[in-house]
Formats: C-alpha cells, structure tokens, sequence
C-alpha cells in the first residue's frame, strides 16, 4: 500500500516520536501537518450505531451499544443524564464527574457494555453521543443522514440514522414503574336510574312518565318508597311488554302502586367489585415498565352486589377486554348534506375536542345516566355512507342495453381531523388533536358540549388504537363459588321454603336450582321462582312442592355470589402512563 494510505507510526523501535511528528518507512521523522498537506486524510465511515432504544427498564439493566465503523476508523462514546452526570465506562457508574476524553481505535464492529441503575422514580433522559474523531492522518466521518422526524416536525433520535456532522445522537429514557391493572366494568348495567309512575296499579305492569328504555333495564331492582316494593325483591322482567307502550314495564311481583310516586331502578351490577374506578378490591395489577412485553397469570375476584347472584353465560375472551377514554363534544353538531334530522334534531357527526387514538368500531357510552345520559345506544364510530343509483349503456352486437349501477353518494369518514395535532408524547404519537366524529346511529342534538362522555375499546386491535399496547387472553377459566342455605323451619309439601339468608339466591324465576338431601326432583331439580328479601331471613318460592327439614342444607346451582376469573395475559410495547383494562361482565355474566 502507498504510503499515502498508511496510518501513521508514532513508535519505532520501541521510541515515541515527538509530539506533532511520525516515523516514515525509511526511518525518518516527518511532520504530521506537512504530511496531511500533502497528501490528505485517509478517511473511515461509521457505518451504523446499534442500540435497542425501547425505555430503559424502571429497575435498571445492563444495555450494548455496538458502533460498527471500517477498521481503523476512530470515534468517541459519551453518555449522559438530564441531571449533568456522566457514564464512566471504567467504574461502570454515572457520576457528575465528567470522564477524561477517550478516543477509540474502531476493530470493525465495536461492542460496548453500558449499566444503567435503578430510576430515581421520575422519567428520565439518557442521550448517547457517537462522535467521529481524527486521530493522526485517519478522519472519520458518519454515514449520510437518513432523518425520521415526529408529526410535529421535531427530530426523532430513535429511528433516525447516520450523521451530516460529527455527532451521531440516541436517546434513552426510563421511567418510574407503571401500573397495569385488570378489573371488571358493567357499561350499561351499573348506573342507576329513576322516574314517576303514571296512574295507579296493582299488578305486575307499570306506566312511567318517561320512555322506560331511559331509565329502566330488564334486571333491575325497583325500589319505590312508602310502597310494598321497597321491603320485597321486585325486579325489571320486561319492557315494554305488549309492544304497544314504551312508558310500560313489567316486573317479578305483583303490587299497589300509587299514581305519580317517585320510583327507582337499580341495574344488577351496580355496587359489584371491582368495578372502574368505584372499587379496586380483587383486581389483578402488576408494576412494568414502559415499553416492556410481559406475559402473566392474573386473578380477578368478582363480588355480586348485596342481594344479587351471577351466573356465568360463556368463558370470557379477549373480545370482552376494554379500554376507555373520556371525549368532550363540541358546542354543535354538524349536519351531513342530505342527512336525515327529525324534529328532535338528531344528528350522525359531531365535532370532539380531541380525536387521537379513536378509531371506526369503537363504542359510545351506553350508560343511561351520568356521561351516558344524552347517548342512543348501542352506537359505533362509523363512516357514513349514502349511495345514489345511475345507469350506464352496455353496448351488444346490434342493440344497447341499460345497466343500473349504485354510486357513492355522500361519503364521511368515522374519523377526521380539523387541525394539526397539539401534543404527541415521547414515542411520537399523537395525544391532543382536535377532529370530528360520527356515529351510525344519530344522537340527539343534547349530546353537544358534553364531556367526558366515554368511548369504549374492545379487543386487541382497538385497545391497540386506543393505547398503543397490543393484550390477548389466555387459558381463561371462570369459576363460580359454590353455595348453600340453610332452612329455619321444616317444610310439608309446600313450595314455601323458609331460609336464614336468600342473599345467594337469584331474585329472577328459574335461574338458582336446589339439590340436597330430601330434594324432590321428577324431571329437574327445583328451582327459586321468587323470594321476598333480597337478603338475610326470608322466604324462596320453588318450583315445586318439597318436604324438608328443619336446618337442612340445600346447595345451589346456577348462581353465585362469586366468581373468580382467571388465565394469562399478553402485553406488547406497555404505554407510558399507567393502563387500566376492563372484562365487560355484561358480556358473560348474568346478574339478577
């Protein structure tokens, strides 16, 4: 190789030239600068800089960095904190005491360890600095830049690559440990709701002053004071019974009623735990870190309300997990040309403070009061789609023919922006941007300007939209207690059965079955038609007629007090901030 192209020599014979010179092939000293000017660098790339660049774990971890640059080349490390310290990579620790500067004779592809501690318990930055240097007559210089950059414009030192200067910069962050937490939510079955009734009864129906699907569902716990109703368990058994009524309901039990008295509807799983952010208790949570994938076993014990029972339907799956978000509607709707509104000013679009993280298939809130008060549900995010029919001419042999064709009329997507986005986190996705919205099923004008009006999220890919996480479920197991009463007094042929505590039998016909000693059964164990306390002492009604003992113990089937779900679960890339996930119960439980 020319001597041009040859690294220069800085000991001969075991002596170091002077400062500022290096030994020619001859033996002689000449100056490096003389050298550089006659014959220029000979220059060396860094071709790439390895790191995994997901959040650093909350405990700490040991992390490489592999630079892999052409052999010769040379270059620097150096690694700080946003609170001034420096990585030694001698003491393997971070200090305010900033290390000497350590040029680095590359061999190719250059492995280095690096130890980063345990958080401090608030976010912090790391930023790694791979600097090209010049060492005698060797220059080393990046690869060409290939930038990414965020939504926002800012640069994106993650996935960016390459250098149009010395530096070539990645960053890091760790962050204190986030919560996961797995619980219950029952969306529309949970808040209560209330009205008056309109014209005195005696029977099982019921007329309400209001439309009963706005305040009253079929398995609900009416309550109606100064009334019979308020000492026995009357539940919602229909509504609407006739078809002919939608201020009409029919319940379990038989009552007088007065005209225009306050009545109340306690839905079957109001009061259950866990429960959103009602109760916490029995719920599966697990400190991560951001970014992590983890896979667990997890545990969730749900608790009937006072007086209820569940039943299980199905095995729950990941279908049945959501997340949510909280929206604010704008101060109006905004109507879609050619949109159908009726008298009541329904409308399918509306604008929403922020749409990041929304997507087409996601739930509005089917809550009957509180955020859910002014919803029509069951409604999705959806475009909206109107077609038009045209026709076009087929050309034959010797005549034309004329085809019908349908056509894209109107055409709005579920989702669209009205402005640039305001926010984006760390990872460049997106957290504020204002936008509209629309619905398949219109809402009512009452829905504008209100907030935190919830938007549900089922199953992996929407929860991914909604969290940037991907979750699935499995080995699920659902396992209800099993439990008993106890009889007071003996029973002679009756179907009146006296217990210490119907608190585990369901207050609904046929649902709770009894087995046990002295149980008579011809075709089917028995079951509980009705029972007049929602717990503690009080009387069963069975199916059929029994003969029993006095403290006798009858076991049950069907229903529960509780249930206790368990099985694996899957986390990809867990977000940033704590996560809360939810089973739907509505969905494979049945409370009554």
């Amino acid at each position: 190789m020319a001597y041009e192209n040859e690294p220069f020599v800085k000991i001969k014979g075991g002596v170091r030239a002077p400062r500022g010179f290096h030994y020619m092939p001859n033996g002689k000293l000449m100056s490096d600068a003389d050298h550089i000017a006659i014959y220029g660098y000979i220059n060396k790339t860094i071709t790439n800089v390895i790191i995994d660049t997901t959040d650093l774990d909350f405990g700490g971890e040991t992390r490489t960095i592999t630079v892999q640059c052409d052999q010769g080349g040379i270059f620097s490390i150096e690694i700080y904190d946003d609170s001034g310290s420096y990585y030694s990579f001698t003491t393997k620790t971070f200090s305010s005491t900033r290390p000497a500067w350590k040029k680095i004779e590359s061999t190719g592809s250059n492995i280095f360890s690096v130890k980063f501690p345990v958080t401090g318990g608030s976010l912090k930055k790391y930023t790694i600095d791979v600097r090209a240097e010049i060492g005698g007559n060797i220059k080393t210089k990046h690869a060409p830049l290939q930038e990414a950059r965020f939504v926002d414009n800012t640069i994106d030192y993650k996935a960016s690559n390459g250098s149009d200067s010395d530096v070539l910069r990645k960053i890091l962050y760790q962050d204190a440990a986030k919560t996961f937490t797995l619980s219950c939510i029952a969306p529309s079955s949970y808040d209560a709701g209330s009205s008056t009734v309109d014209g005195a009864t005696t029977n099982t129906r019921i007329v309400l002053d209001d439309n009963v699907n706005t305040v009253a569902r079929v398995g609900d716990l009416v309550t109606i004071s100064g009334e019979v109703a308020s000492s026995i368990h009357m539940l919602v058994t229909k509504i609407n019974p006739d078809g002919d009524n939608a201020k009409e309901l029919q319940v379990s039990v038989a009552d007088t009623i007065s005209d225009g008295i306050a009545i109340n509807f306690t839905p079957p799983f109001n009061t259950m735990t866990p429960h959103d952010g009602d109760s916490s208790s029995n719920v599966f949570s697990s400190s991560e870190s951001t970014g992590k994938n983890f896979k667990k076993s997890f545990k969730v014990i749900a608790i009937a309300p006072e007086g209820r029972t569940f039943t299980v339907l199905r095995t729950p799956t990941t279908a049945d997990l959501l997340a949510y978000t909280d929206i604010t509607f704008g101060s109006s709707a905004l109507a879609i040309e050619g949109e159908n509104t009726s008298s009541d000013s329904v409308f399918h679009r509306f604008p929403v403070t922020n749409i990041a993280n929304l997507a087409e298939g996601m739930s509005l809130d089917p809550s009957r009061s509180g955020s859910g008060q002014f919803t029509t549900t069951p409604a999705f995010i959806s475009q909206y789609l109107t077609t038009k029919t045209s026709t076009e001419p087929v050309e034959n042999k010797y005549s034309t023919d004329i085809k019908e064709i349908t056509l894209d009329d109107v055409r709005v997507p579920g989702i669209e922006s009205t402005a640039e986005p305001t926010a984006i986190d760390r990872n460049g996705r997106i957290t504020a941007q204002a936008g509209n919205i629309v619905f398949d099923v219109q809402q009512l004008d009452a829905l504008k300007a209100d907030s935190n009006v919830r938007i549900l999220a089922y199953g992996t890919q929407q929860i991914q939209n909604m969290t940037g996480m991907s979750v699935v479920l499995s080995d699920v197991v659902v396992t209800p207690t099993e439990e008993s009463v106890t009889t007071s007094s003996a029973v002679i042929n009756s179907t009146q059965v006296i217990v210490t505590g119907t608190g585990a039998v369901s207050g609904m016909p046929g649902v709770t079955s009894f087995k046990g000693v002295n149980i008579s059964s011809t075709a089917a164990n028995p079951t509980a038609q009705l029972k007049t306390t929602a717990t503690g002492a009080g009387s069963i009604i069975l199916s059929s007629a029994q003969t029993l003992e006095s403290g006798q113990t009858l076991t049950m089937e069907g229903t529960s007090t509780t249930v206790t779900i368990t099985g694996t679960i899957e986390v990809s890339n867990m977000p940033i901030g704590n996560v809360k996930l939810y089973f739907d119960v509505e969905r494979f439980l049945r409370a009554t």
